[in-house]
């Protein structure tokens, strides 16, 4: 009987949040990020863009390549595609994993991080034989989008407060 009690004491010291456990959770309530912001619609909707591209990219190769930047025809197109829409399904479950366990400021970073992604498939189309006003419209755009969206994420809480 003494050793069950003792068991049990021992069970509930070990349960006891240490005080970095009881920070992060002062801290998570604080930073709390609502699906309703519009910093986590916009993220939404890169994530919801990006599984858009990785379906796309499966189910319409050759097509997705040419809105890629990529004049690839016929099957020579579907493995290249492939890797692509598996990278840009990484991207969305990244984004959408992100958003759902409310983590504002890593969901900034990933994004921020992300940008060199359309900067180098900018660079690669270009290389390719595509316009440059044709991969700054499709790349340019995604790597201005990113910008604004991770300074809008990783900006100090005193500033999304006022």
């Amino acid at each position: 009987m003494v050793r069950e009690g003792r068991i049990r004491h021992i069970a509930l010291i070990n349960d006891a949040p240490t005080p970095s456990e009881t920070h992060m959770t002062s801290t998570n309530t604080k930073l709390s990020w609502k699906l309703t912001s519009p910093t986590a619609v916009f993220t939404l909707i890169l994530g919801a863009f990006m599984l858009f591209l990785s379906i796309n990219g499966v189910l319409n190769p050759v097509e997705a390549a040419k809105g890629f930047g990529l004049s690839l025809t016929g099957t020579e197109a579907i493995p290249w595609m492939h890797v692509k829409a598996g990278r840009d399904l990484g991207i969305a479950l990244g984004i959408f994993g992100l958003v759902a366990v409310r983590q504002r400021l890593a969901a900034g970073a990933f994004v921020l991080a992300s940008i060199v992604m359309p900067t180098v498939d900018a660079l690669t189309v270009v290389q390719a034989g595509t316009s440059v006003p044709y991969a700054l419209m499709v790349h340019g755009s995604a790597v201005v989008y990113g910008v604004v969206l991770a300074a809008a994420l990783l900006r100090p809480s005193a500033v999304r407060s006022a």
